[in-house]
């Protein structure tokens, strides 16, 4: 009886520990970061031009697997995204603020093609912090800009190349959509194309 005993301690030791290594493997941190460009538009109801530019995107967000069935995996994340150092001058004095920031809520499905690679799709939706342009005329014609909260659905796919057990590399592309003309867009579709690192524990 006594013999058994730190064999029973041993393994009440062990399973916590068990069970946390295969929890910490179910987590990712992501560190995104790359361009967005945005074209030339004229302010709706004017003949004011806001010209292009390019702005700093990044996504830093948290993804947690809830699900794994044969190779692919089912992640819920939190995707807070930002485009920002975006301003633009116009035809006309003034300029224009096209950064925005959204946070969405949404899944993930990841499946790998190869041992360290995996390709992945993934949709949310959230809200949004947004600008528009709109001229002034007092004391002279000008222009600048407007903010606006909005909703937000976004959905978009990427590769993971795992580096090691803890870092990967991941690029994707992911459409934030929005209002129409909102941040430098013309349309309802805010592309955000990115790329880093991801931190798996």
């Amino acid at each position: 009886m006594i013999k058994t005993l730190p064999l029973g301690f041993l393994l009440l030791a062990l399973l916590p520990g068990g069970a946390w290594a295969q929890l910490i493997q179910n987590s990712d941190f992501f560190f995104l970061f790359g361009p967005r460009s945005i074209p030339s538009q004229v302010v709706p109801g004017t003949n004011a031009t806001v010209y292009g530019a390019t702005l700093l995107g990044d996504s830093v967000g948290y993804g947690y697997q809830v699900a794994r069935r044969s190779a692919a995996s089912l992640w819920l994340e939190y995707v807070p995204a930002f485009a920002v150092h975006g301003i633009s001058t116009a035809s006309i004095p003034g300029s224009v603020d096209n950064s925005f920031n959204a946070f969405t809520l949404g899944v993930r499905i990841m499946i790998p093609v190869q041992s360290r690679i995996s390709v992945y799709g993934a949709l949310g939706g959230g809200g949004g912090w947004f600008h528009y342009a709109v001229v002034a005329s007092d004391p002279s014609p000008n222009v600048t800009s407007n903010s606006t909260a909005h909703g937000v659905f976004d959905f978009g796919g990427g590769v993971d190349f795992r580096l090691s057990r803890h870092w990967s590399i991941r690029g994707e592309v992911r459409d934030f959509v929005s209002g129409a003309g909102l941040s430098g867009s013309t349309g309802v579709h805010h592309l955000l194309p990115v790329a880093g690192v991801a931190l798996h524990f």
